[in-house]
C-alpha cells in the first residue's frame, strides 16, 4: 500500500488536509512534527511545550534542529510498513541538508499543497514568528525561504494542489481526494 505524504511551505495546511484524508480513507494520520516532539520528549525527558518544533530549533538551533529532524525523517521511513497512511511533513523536510531528498520518496505518493506566500506568511504571523523568520524583515526572509523551498516541493511532487484562500477545508480535501484517485495515486 502507497501512503500520501503532503509537503509544502509552514501553514498551507498540510495537516488540516492530512488527517482529513486519513479520516476518510479511514488510515493512520502521522504528522512529522509530532513524531519529532515526540522523539524528543522521550529523549530528553522534557514537556510538549520544550520539544515543539519551534521552541527545539530555538533552544538549540537550526544545525541541531535539522540534524534531528532528518534523524526523525530516518525513522518515519525505516517505519514505513505495509499499512497506508497519510503523512504530513513539516516545511523544511524537503530543504534539510542532513537528509537525502530521494528517501522521501520512499514514504509515498507527494502532495504539494501550493499556497501564496501572502496568505501562508499572514497564517504564520497569526502565531507569532518563528525563530528562523526573527529579525527586521520577517516577511523578506519568508519571501527568500519560500523561492528557495517552492522548486524542491514542485520536484518532489507527484500532484500539485494550489490553495485559494477563502476555500473551506472539505472543499479542498474532496478536491485532493478527486485528483488522487483520477491519476490513480491512491490505492484504496
Amino acid at each position: 500500500m502507497q501512503n500520501t505524504v503532503f509537503l509544502g511551505i509552514k501553514h498551507c495546511g498540510k495537516s488540516t488536509q492530512g488527517m482529513l484524508l486519513a479520516k476518510r480513507l479511514n488510515w493512520k494520520f502521522i504528522d512529522s512534527d509530532t513524531v519529532l516532539t515526540e522523539v524528543y520528549m522521550t529523549r530528553y525527558k522534557t514537556g510538549a511545550g520544550d520539544a515543539a518544533p519551534r521552541a527545539v530549533m530555538k533552544r538549540h538551533g537550526e544545525e541541531f534542529f535539522r540534524k534531528f529532524e532528518a534523524e526523525v525523517m530516518q525513522m518515519l521511513i525505516a517505519d514505513n510498513d505495509s499499512a497506508p497512511a497519510v503523512l504530513a511533513l513539516g516545511g523544511g523536510v524537503p530543504d534539510n541538508p542532513f537528509l537525502e531528498i530521494s528517501e522521501l520518496k520512499k514514504l509515498g505518493t507527494m502532495v504539494y499543497l501550493e499556497v501564496a506566500p501572502e496568505e501562508a506568511f499572514k497564517r504564520i504571523a497569526a502565531g507569532g514568528i518563528p525563530p528562523f523568520l526573527a529579525g527586521d524583515d520577517p516577511f523578506g526572509k519568508f519571501q527568500e525561504l519560500y523561492q528557495k523551498r517552492s522548486p524542491r516541493y514542485e520536484a518532489l511532487a507527484d500532484l500539485t494542489v494550489k490553495v485559494e484562500p477563502g476555500t473551506a477545508a472539505p472543499e479542498l480535501n474532496e478536491k485532493i481526494y478527486q485528483l488522487l484517485k483520477s491519476r490513480n495515486l491512491l490505492e484504496i
